[in-house]
């Protein structure tokens, strides 16, 4: 899985999250491939500053929902409504295209942290969607990207994401629930179509 953060490591255990940042024409493009992650037994929360302060990771099941659901929302950003609405979507991506997306609003420390990868079963075909400003800095929006997603929306496509709906700005103005909103619609349409691209030197995805 690959956490769409910035561009300097952590350190989890003692092992060193290798960061990687390809600056393109925008100089928007920045990602962090995980070394550690929810697949070696680390728990990445997408930011650093968040990991390093908690080394030993977290790990808390209580926080989960006794029953399944596709949709955590332990900050209630998000009404009723607008949950059941998400998790229709995401059943019926994942139904037609077999990618699983899944959304998480939290406020670090207060997050079930590695206790979500067997509870989602996430692998290489999942999204994961964190909503947590981690103390008001940065993009409200993080993604744990599975490989084989990569194939269908590039790197690019998700430090935009997180850049046009997650900014403070975006967030002020609109809500946290429409930043999600938006989104999670960007996503489930673009792999519903088989992928998408952003424009050259542009926000616009295609």
């Amino acid at each position: 899985m690959a956490f769409i953060v910035g561009c300097s490591g952590s350190k989890i255990d003692g092992q060193r999250l290798q960061a990687r940042c390809s600056a393109d024409e925008d100089g928007r493009r920045e990602f962090m491939k995980a070394a550690v992650g929810f697949f070696s037994g680390g728990v990445v929360h997408g930011l650093e500053r968040a990991l390093a302060a908690r080394p030993e990771g977290v790990n808390r099941p209580d926080l989960l929902p006794p029953t399944f659901t596709t949709v955590i929302d332990l900050e209630r950003f998000l009404t009723s409504g607008q949950r059941s609405r998400l998790e229709e979507q995401i059943k019926r991506v994942e139904d037609k295209t077999g990618f699983k997306v899944r959304v998480l609003t939290q406020r670090y420390p207060q997050t079930p942290g590695l206790a979500i990868k067997d509870y989602w079963s996430v692998d290489d075909k999942s999204v994961v969607l964190v909503a947590d400003f981690f103390g008001g800095t940065g993009s409200l929006l993080k993604f744990n990207v599975g490989e084989d997603v990569y194939a269908k929306l590039p790197p690019r496509f998700w430090s935009v994401l997180a850049s046009k709906y997650g900014n403070q700005f975006y967030v002020r103005k609109n809500g946290e629930d429409q930043s999600i909103l938006d989104s999670l619609d960007a996503i489930n349409s673009c792999l519903l179509q088989g992928g998408c691209q952003v424009k050259h030197r542009t926000t616009d995805i295609i």
